[in-house]
């Protein structure tokens, strides 16, 4: 079974985090790159070859394999003009190109919000899709070019006209290529009343490529650990091996740094457990 976490959670260990993932049980990385204001998206093509350089050397020493990439994401949302959209696109696409540069094949991106996250109580609906459509188009030939698949993630959002499981696969089929897929998120199905986590595995089938795994109260999207909240971890399980994943069982999740290092190391084991009972291994 293939095990993965965001290498931010174990950030702690500064350098020495992949080092630590392997050690745990965690032998794929979720790397993150949504904070735009990053040095990846700042220095010079000379810096950032030597960056890159330096990153795979390291996950190639300590033995764990980058396997996805969260591309670029801000909060609250800055895509509400063609100016905040044209920024975002120039960020997306050397994202890309770092994703590619860092031998990894799935980009984790979500979708651009034009008009918030309430556009189903404003009309907004169909401008949102539009635009969807055309940013990713252009994305889409980007990522075709470094062969990278994007991997659209659905959302927390019940009144964001492109959140929900259902929309996202629909999205996804508009779009009709083999690199434009899905990853689907287990705590931003749980916030949807009536949604399962089971459910939206069976929905979106093989067009799932990578997954973001953390539960909730239903509520909110609190990141906790599995079984903390109120998602069918069985019946999650049992849907995954209905459809055959093979690909990494990736957490998005991960202990607090408050806690000294045997009891965060122990949380860390303890993620890996739930994984493996969570599969049925």
């Amino acid at each position: 079974m293939k095990i993965g976490i965001t290498e931010g959670s174990l950030g702690r260990y500064g350098a020495d985090r992949y080092k630590k993932m392997a050690e745990l049980g965690f032998l794929y990385a979720d790397f993150g790159m949504s904070n735009t204001d990053a040095a990846w998206y700042t220095c010079d093509e000379e810096e950032l070859v030597q960056r890159v350089e330096a990153e795979n050397n390291k996950v190639a020493e300590d033995g764990v394999v980058i396997n996805q990439v969260h591309g670029p994401w801000r909060w609250p949302p800055q895509d509400g003009t063609p100016e905040d959209r044209a920024e975002r696109m120039e960020k997306m696409k050397r994202s890309i190109h770092i994703t590619a540069m860092l031998g990894c094949k799935n980009w984790v991106i979500h979708p651009i919000m034009p008009f918030g996250t309430n556009d189903l109580d404003t009309g907004k609906a169909e401008e949102t899709w539009e635009l969807n459509v055309v940013f990713m188009r252009e994305l889409l030939a980007c990522a075709k070019a470094h062969d990278v698949y994007i991997c659209f993630e659905n959302m927390p959002m019940p009144r964001f006209s492109i959140g929900s499981p259902t929309e996202i696969l629909k999205f996804v089929r508009e779009m009709n290529d083999d690199h434009f897929k899905i990853c689907l998120d287990t705590g931003h199905v749980n916030v949807y009343e009536g949604l399962t986590l089971g459910g939206a595995v069976r929905e979106m089938g093989k067009d799932i490529r990578v997954m973001h795994v953390h539960d909730n109260d239903g509520k909110g999207d609190r990141h906790q650990f599995p079984y903390f909240g109120t998602a069918d971890w069985a019946d999650f399980g049992a849907a995954l091996r209905e459809i055959g994943y093979d690909g990494v069982f990736s957490f998005e999740t991960g202990p607090s740094w408050k806690m000294p290092e045997p009891v965060f190391d122990d949380a860390c084991r303890l993620l890996v457990t739930a994984a493996r009972c969570i599969m049925g291994e």
